[in-house]
C-alpha cells in the first residue's frame, strides 16, 4: 500500500513534463485581411460537446447579412484542465485503481494542454500549477489527507479557472464523500439512524451547485466505493452511497460532463478520450469580409441551422477591415 501512495507522488511530478505554457489568446480585431478566420466549439443544452457537424451545417452573418463560408474544418484545440485527487482515508483502499487511472488519464494530454494537479482532502494542496510543478506531494506525510471538504474543494477548482479562455474542465479522482454532509433522522425496522439527505435537501450541496453550473467547466468523475461498485472495505450504508452518487451524477449531468465507477483502471478507458473530444476538438471557418470605408467593429455571428438549442462559442465576435 505504501508503495502505491509513494509512486504517486513520481506520477503526479510526470504531469510538468513536456507540456508548453502558452496558450495564445484570439483578439477580437482583425485589419487588413482578405478573409476573416473564426474557431469556434458547439454545445448542446446539456453542455455536452458537439462535434459530428459539417460546414453545411452552419450560417455565418457578418452584422446581420449572410456571408459565404470559404473554408471550413474540424480541429484540435488546447483546454485547461484542473484534475482533483481525492486523498483522504476513505480512498486509501482504492489507492491503487486512482494511482493507475490518474496515469491513463495522462497519457491523453496533448502539448499546448494545460493542467493543474492538486490533491484535496480537509484542504487543497498544489502539486502542478498550469504545467509547472509545485512542492512534492506524500499522501501518508500530508496532515490534509484525514476527512474531505469535497465542496469546498470544488469551489476551489472553480476559483482556478477563473478567467481562463478555452474550453476547461474539471476531473476528479474521489469517492465523493463530504465529511459534514447534511443528514436527517429516519426509522428504519424500528430503530432512529442518520441518513444522508437527497441532494436537492442539501443546502450547501445546492450553493455550490449554483457556483458550478453558473461556470463554463465540465465536470467529470471517477468515482470509486459507491454503491455500483463498493470496495474492499466497508464504506457505509447502501442508502447513504446511492445518495453520494447522485451529488457526482447531478454535477456531471448538469455540466455536460460524465462520471464512471470503475473496478479496474480499464473501466475508465473510455471516458478520457470523450473528454479530449469534449474539450478538445473544434471548428474553425473563415469568410469573405463586407467591404467598409470606416472602422466600425462589424459583428460576427455563427448559428447552427435549425438548432435553437446550441450553443456557439466563437473567439471573436468582433472585427475591422481596413
Amino acid at each position: 500500500m505504501r508503495t502505491a501512495l509513494r509512486s504517486l507522488v513520481v506520477l503526479l511530478a510526470l504531469f510538468s513534463a513536456g507540456w508548453a505554457l502558452s496558450q495564445k489568446v484570439p483578439d477580437n480585431i482583425l485589419l487588413d485581411v482578405s478573409l476573416v478566420p473564426v474557431d469556434f466549439t458547439v454545445s448542446d443544452e446539456k453542455g455536452k460537446a458537439v462535434v459530428q457537424l459539417f460546414q453545411y451545417d452552419f450560417d455565418v452573418l457578418d452584422n446581420g447579412e449572410s456571408r459565404r463560408i470559404m473554408h471550413f474544418a474540424r480541429v484540435r484545440t488546447p483546454y485547461s484542465v484542473v484534475v482533483l485527487l481525492d486523498c483522504s482515508e476513505s480512498t486509501r483502499p482504492r489507492s491503487n485503481l486512482l494511482v493507475a487511472t490518474v496515469a491513463r488519464f495522462a497519457d491523453h494530454m496533448r502539448p499546448g494542454d494545460k493542467i493543474v494537479v492538486a490533491a484535496f482532502g480537509t484542504e487543497v494542496e498544489t502539486i502542478i500549477d498550469w504545467n509547472t510543478a509545485q512542492k512534492p506531494f506524500n499522501i501518508p506525510d500530508s496532515p490534509i489527507c484525514h476527512g474531505t471538504n469535497f465542496y469546498d474543494t470544488l469551489e476551489w477548482a472553480e476559483r482556478k479557472l477563473r478567467g481562463v479562455t478555452g474550453r476547461h474542465g474539471v476531473v476528479v479522482f474521489t469517492d465523493g464523500r463530504e465529511s459534514d454532509v447534511a443528514r436527517k433522522e429516519v426509522r428504519v425496522n424500528g430503530q432512529e439512524l442518520r441518513r444522508i439527505v437527497p441532494p436537492e435537501e442539501d443546502r450547501e450541496f445546492q450553493r455550490v451547485l449554483k457556483i458550478i453550473k453558473a461556470s463554463d467547466a465540465r465536470y467529470y468523475f471517477v468515482a470509486v466505493d459507491t454503491d455500483l461498485n463498493p470496495g474492499p472495505e466497508f464504506g457505509g450504508s447502501v442508502p447513504d452511497l446511492m445518495q453520494i452518487r447522485a451529488r457526482m451524477e447531478r454535477i456531471a449531468d448538469e455540466t455536460g460532463g460524465r462520471i464512471v465507477f470503475p473496478n479496474v483502471p480499464g473501466d475508465a478507458a473510455e471516458l478520457f478520450p470523450q473528454i479530449r473530444q469534449d474539450l478538445g476538438i473544434g471548428y474553425t471557418l473563415d469568410f469573405t469580409p463586407t467591404k467598409s470605408t470606416n472602422s466600425t467593429p462589424r459583428k460576427i455571428e455563427i448559428r447552427v441551422r435549425g438548432e435553437d438549442r446550441y450553443r456557439v462559442q466563437q473567439s471573436r465576435d468582433f472585427y475591422i477591415v481596413k
